[in-house]
């Protein structure tokens, strides 16, 4: 059967039974590759192999990952190819260009914006990862923002490309007709280390770029360690895969991507009838994934060759150059087999002669296995670090030891990492160390069976504590006075900027968990009440008292509004003030914090007499 005959059938199939079929789509938007997977009929464009997949989906919640088909015709590659890179080009920066490119069509000699995603997450307080060389990056495209361009902005545009060839594919895939009758859920994967702030803008670029924009669309976030868990566990689960995991196992899951590292411990719930799986304790995480290998290669150069590496053209030494792709290669394969060798990096022309790490005749730049481990050390240390903190967490808060190790992501497939993390393993207890096949598409593939299956974790450890900013009755000796204020409608002393944490760290989140507070706000009779309130994160174990104390992160302003025509009796207060010398009108009411939703997003609501009253928004006045 031709393709073309096989489309035919297929969406005469699709019209047929349209009622029990939607597209489910995973977005990993990676750091240095992108990708998407729908399914019932799977889309994938996948994390540092990004590709397009699909599989048919009968209603069923099971999917046999034998059954996705891989769609390796990128814009721009006439090679096969699973993975497009996270870059755009802008038609105004290029005028040899008749419009914006992005991936594959993005030339070494294009002015592009490439690892914009990392900029989205401004808030997170500096690491010993975010080092100066962000700033030397942007020279070649890296963490680039044009001029009147925001980092959500680019992103919104790579976006943009991305969905409009995802719908082409779709389209043509399935049939015009069945595509456009076909409701599709769409999950975008975001770093679970990232702050809410970042979280809102990814999904917001998302939006605006087009993903859930049909009417009978929708669009969530899932946190990347958790759809590479459900990815991942779904293949151990099954009992006729080679070492599956039992019931009672705790798994640390380490999903090492371009730009950040997400380490998260599960516990085996139960496997029959069905997988259920949980969050054992706190997940941690850093800025330290590859690309951090890339700029500590770039300054070496930079640090050995002086103004000759300054003065290669960009497309020469840029992303996307020869010179970059032949290090990437070097980079993945070093450490394979017993003997580390040295790496010869071609494709750079430089006049040095007479250098040790330069071969004029062969233009390219010698690179020892010294060198290498160097590039490597403090990123992989780093991972290292992280995973010993977990295993010492999970031993210390849950009595409880790791069963098995598994590497995903990425960067999981370095050999170097591997193999580190591998004798780091034999010596802390002989714990298992496990890698899928193709562990950089287990976080898009996992987002495809989350929306699929309704796959999940039962439950979660949240990260942060939450809280907001209020104002408190004064205690004195304890409080600073330059933080008091006389309450307008008590008349008594108070304190501002005193925390109400609503959330702890550590604290379980099941599905559909809210976390409700109870509030006043001083209002005018006869008006719109329109509240504020500022709401505020924590990473450390303790819980500090103030807004003002150190490490407190401000995570955004939460904006709601109580029309003036609801009914408020039985939920005001009034009282004459009689140094203002009138009657201050007072409403109580509770904000709900929503942890538990589908996706991975807070959410919020104002209630009155326990009403919803709205929806509230946060928005981040300090960009």
């Amino acid at each position: 059967m031709d393709s073309k005959e096989h489309r035919v059938q297929l969406e005469r199939k699709i019209l047929s039974e349209t009622g029990s079929h939607k597209l489910i789509v995973g977005i990993d938007y990676g750091t240095t590759y992108s990708g998407t997977i729908p399914s019932s009929f799977i889309w994938a464009i996948i994390d540092v192999h990004a590709g397009i997949s699909y599989a048919v989906s009968n209603g069923k919640k099971n999917i046999d990952f034998r059954d996705i088909n891989i769609i390796t015709k990128w814009p721009g590659s006439n090679m096969d190819s699973w993975k497009t890179p996270t870059k755009i080009a802008y038609q105004i920066e290029n005028p040899s260009l008749m419009c914006n490119k992005f991936g594959f069509e993005v030339q070494a000699k294009h002015v592009s914006c490439s690892w914009t995603k990392l900029l989205l997450d401004k808030s997170t307080a500096a690491g010993r990862f975010n080092d100066r060389t962000i700033c030397a990056m942007s020279d070649y495209g890296m963490m680039r923002i044009p001029p009147d361009k925001t980092a959500e902005a680019v992103c919104e545009d790579f976006l943009d490309g991305l969905y409009r060839y995802a719908m082409v594919k779709l389209s043509a895939s399935i049939g015009k007709e069945a595509f456009n009758k076909t409701p599709m859920e769409c999950w975008i994967t975001l770093p679970a280390i990232w702050s809410e702030e970042a979280k809102v803008k990814t999904l917001r670029a998302a939006k605006a770029a087009g993903f859930g924009s049909r009417p009978f669309d929708q669009v969530f976030t899932i946190a990347e360690p958790e759809a590479a868990a459900i990815a991942t566990l779904k293949i151990y689960s099954d009992p006729n895969s080679i070492n599956s995991v039992t019931e009672g196992e705790n798994i640390l899951l380490c999903d090492c991507g371009g730009g950040t590292v997400d380490i998260t411990t599960y516990k085996i719930a139960s496997i029959s009838p069905g997988l259920e799986f949980e969050e054992l304790c706190v997940g941690i995480g850093g800025k330290c994934g590859s690309t951090y290998i890339d700029r500590r290669f770039t300054a070496l150069l930079e640090e050995r060759f002086g103004k000759n590496f300054e003065k290669v053209p960009f497309l020469n030494k840029g992303p996307g150059s020869t010179f970059m792709n032949n290090f990437e290669k070097s980079k993945w394969s070093f450490g394979y087999g017993e003997d580390m060798v040295d790496q010869e990096i071609e494709g750079i022309k430089m006049d040095i002669p007479g250098s040790d790490y330069y071969d004029i005749e062969e233009n390219m730049v010698l690179l020892s296995v010294s060198d290498m481990k160097n590039l490597f050390a403090p990123v992989v240390n780093e991972v290292i670090r992280l995973v010993t903190q977990q295993v010492k967490e999970v031993k210390e808060q849950k009595k409880a030891k790791i069963d098995r190790i598994i590497l995903v992501g990425g960067f999981g497939e370095s050999a170097f990492l591997y193999g580190e993390l591998q004798k780091w393993c034999i010596t802390n207890g002989n714990i298992k160390l496990m890698r899928p096949d193709n562990p950089q598409a287990a976080v898009v593939r996992g987002a495809t069976v989350r929306g699929l299956e309704g796959l999940a974790p039962r439950l979660k450890q949240c990260r942060l504590h939450y809280g907001f900013g209020t104002g408190n009755p004064f205690r004195n000796g304890i409080d600073p006075e330059q933080y008091s204020y006389i309450d307008n409608f008590s008349s008594r002393k108070y304190c501002r900027s005193r925390n109400k944490w609503v959330v702890a760290k550590g604290d379980t989140i099941y599905p559909g968990m809210s976390k409700s507070h109870p509030m006043t706000y001083v209002y005018e009779r006869d008006q719109d009440i329109c509240i504020e309130l500022t709401l505020y994160s924590f990473a450390q174990d303790f819980l500090p008292d103030y807004t003002f104390s150190a490490g407190v992160q401000r995570v955004g302003r939460i904006t709601a509004r109580i029309p003036a025509t609801f009914e408020l009796q039985g939920a005001t207060q009034s009282r004459f003030n009689p140094m203002l010398g009138k009657i201050i009108h007072q409403v109580n009411f509770t904000v709900k914090v929503i942890f538990g939703t589908k996706g991975d997003n807070l959410e919020y609501e104002i209630l009155v007499k326990d009403e919803v009253v709205g929806r509230a928004e946060i928005t981040f006045p300090h960009n």
